[in-house]
């Protein structure tokens, strides 16, 4: 009778234990998939993006948005190096800042991974490679991206004249070029150029998820 009054006496002492440290847990841990939700919740439509500042590009200077004061519109995307899907848009972004260059629209491309296929060095090697015109730029720190609620590369964002996100998702709809049929950030930016608010605000971004350190 000692002994199962012992063994009894010890569970009720675990349990309370286990209630105890689960009281005591924090709500959200670092590393759980709820804890990377909340870091990527993000811009909704209209609201005011961002102000990036003295983050470093493959021309070695520091950029800001407030350095793109002059455009009606500015297209953000979140890329890197490694990335297969980044990789099969890098001509498509070319093409889009050929072709709007001379419309006072500003492509910016930012990194925010930390891998070393993707730090500064060898992103100045790809972009050169690539034939990189536009901005691309570097954020170790990563909170532009978490700012922003990058979540794959690549992501786009379409900022208006105001600074304001009107267009957030994919940058069209297929990862090959020969398939893409609706290009979305190409309609965004050609709406707001017009003095009116893209028909489509948002799609499904795909790609490559970034990595938050």
């Amino acid at each position: 009778m000692r002994k199962f009054f012992g063994l009894r006496a010890a569970i009720i002492a675990a349990a309370l234990a286990m209630v105890g440290g689960s009281l005591a847990a924090p709500a959200v841990q670092a590393d759980t998939p709820a804890a990377k939700k909340e870091a990527k919740k993000g811009l909704a439509i209209g609201d005011a993006a961002p102000a990036w500042s003295d983050l470093e590009g493959i021309d070695g200077k520091k950029h800001a948005l407030a350095d793109l004061k002059d455009a009606d519109a500015v297209v953000v995307v979140f890329t890197c190096n490694h990335c297969p899907v980044a990789k099969a848009y890098e001509e498509r972004l070319v093409e889009f800042d050929h072709d709007f260059k001379d419309k006072k629209v500003e492509l910016v491309a930012i990194n925010v991974s930390n891998a070393d296929a993707d730090k500064l060095p060898a992103m100045k090697e790809r972009g050169e490679a690539k034939g990189f015109e536009f901005a691309y730029l570097y954020d170790p720190s990563q909170e532009i991206g978490r700012a922003f609620g990058a979540a794959v590369t690549p992501h786009a964002f379409v900022l208006d004249k105001e600074r304001n996100v009107v267009y957030k998702g994919a940058i069209d709809d297929s990862q090959d070029a020969a398939k893409a049929s609706k290009h979305h950030v190409r309609d965004a930016v050609e709406a707001v150029l017009g003095g009116k608010k893209p028909q489509v605000a948002e799609t499904k971004q795909f790609g490559c998820g970034i990595h938050y350190d």
